[in-house]
């Protein structure tokens, strides 16, 4: 899972620069005892807090069940380091972990460097494909082919609305009508107006425009650098979440507030912002921020239709001591059963549509008025559009979140923003190779 918390990484967040890069020096057979288990009697796995169910690699770290003699243990690395900590051991040859947690949008970094991890269609990952999402799984794969990740957890994304604002606008508040009232993102503005203009304290639409500005690009195929490593983020896609973005600020229709702050925290609680579109993963975030708003909270379908945000992989590194083992690993820990098990004990979303069907994903939520979130995020897993991330894309991406910020904070001229935000992905990606 991406985040447990309800935050804006990307949108205040620097750039990485240079991230993509292929590592140096590696090519050629690993060096013998490259793995950080040599030695032990089971695989290390390394993973971030949240990622993986606790429960579950208790179990494997005394023995695999079904699989004799194997043990998997873990080890917790803090969500920000885990991918350099892996690059650095990959780059010594040594202290390699057999198994890695990658982030959703950070797996495409290590394309460059695709040779270091197994490809998981050589060890049968072919036979248990038809168990997973779609788009998750072909989402496994590099641009020449090589399966080098296996599908954990899934963020797909709602509108989740405040439905007795919306009854107190005049507006429609039960899921079905206001999913039909809000089909484009074009109708959500018009509601938003509405908002401002009939509900209690002339309440906001959204925290801040760089979340409708991330979710309009993840509805698209295409993002910031195509598969011919090729900069698109001029192009029309890009222009048009730019466009609304702005337009939701020109209406006045942005609280203007960082995600996750306290400003956040007051205004959600106090009935200031009215909407959020995001993943399944900031149900929880918000029912800490705003918990006395408990019943007031619905879920319905995103305008213009679903996406995915967030989400985890699981990869095997070149140097993992038993490859057989590790896969038959990730068939238990990732099959159908233990997603559920996953679900029950932290939230994680399952990329195995086999589960939604369990009743344990159909408990009724009092925060959401009694509504199953099942209903809409299921429906919205399975649909989520196949979306290419490059190795450079937050490299890419982060001059039109921080120009976004600009515009909205510092009052910034949209097009001389716009601008700005082209010529500086452009001239720092034609540095890194990108044409």
């Amino acid at each position: 899972m991406e985040h447990r918390t309800i935050s804006r990484r990307r949108l205040l967040g620097a750039s990485l620069g240079g991230v993509g890069g292929a590592l140096l020096g590696l090519s050629g057979c690993g060096a013998e005892g490259g793995s950080a288990s040599v030695g032990t009697d089971h695989l290390s796995l390394w993973y971030w807090k949240g990622a993986l169910s606790e429960k579950l690699l208790a179990t494997a770290g005394r023995a695999v069940p079904g699989v004799p003699g194997l043990k998997v243990k873990g080890s917790q690395i803090p969500d920000g380091d885990i991918d350099s900590k892996v690059r650095t051991s990959l780059a010594a040859r040594a202290y390699v972990p057999d198994l890695t947690v990658v982030n959703s949008d950070n797996l495409a970094t290590f394309f460059p460097d695709e040779n270091e991890f197994l490809d998981l269609r050589t060890l049968g990952a072919g036979t248990v494909r038809d168990r997973y999402l779609d788009w998750k799984w072909k989402s496994c794969f590099t641009p020449s082919g090589r399966m080098i990740g296996f599908p954990l957890d899934a963020g797909p994304t709602a509108l989740y609305y405040r439905g007795d604002l919306f009854a107190r606008a005049g507006l429609p508040d039960e899921p079905q009508e206001v999913a039909k009232a809000v089909s484009t993102w074009e109708k959500y503005l018009a509601a938003g107006r509405t908002l401002r203009a009939k509900a209690p304290g002339k309440p906001y639409l959204v925290s801040n425009i760089g979340n409708v500005f991330q979710q309009i690009l993840l509805q698209s195929s295409k993002q910031f650098v195509d598969a011919g490593n090729r900069f698109i983020g001029d192009q029309p896609h890009v222009r048009r979440a730019w466009d609304l973005s702005v337009e939701l600020l020109r209406q006045g229709l942005s609280a203007g507030i960082t995600d996750g702050t306290p400003d956040f925290n007051a205004a959600m609680s106090g009935g200031r912002v009215t909407t959020m579109t995001t993943a399944v993963w900031a149900i929880n975030g918000l029912k800490e921020a705003a918990a006395e708003t408990s019943g007031a909270w619905r879920l319905t379908g995103m305008p213009d239709g679903p996406a995915n945000y967030g989400g985890s992989y699981v990869t095997l590194t070149r140097y993992c001591r038993d490859p057989e083992g590790a896969f038959a690993f990730l068939k238990w820990l990732l099959g159908p059963e233990n997603q559920l098990e996953s679900y029950r004990e932290m939230s994680l979303f399952p990329t195995t549509p086999a589960a939604y069907a369990d009743p344990a994903m159909h408990t009724p939520d009092a925060f959401f008025g009694g509504q199953r979130p099942i209903d809409v995020f299921g429906p919205a897993a399975r649909s989520a559009p196949v979306v290419y991330f490059s190795p450079y894309e937050e490299t890419a991406n982060t001059p039109f979140f921080q120009e976004l910020t600009n515009v909205e904070m510092l009052g910034k001229n949209p097009d001389r923003a716009w601008r700005d935000a082209v010529d500086t992905a452009t001239t720092t990606l034609s540095r890194l190779g990108v044409s």
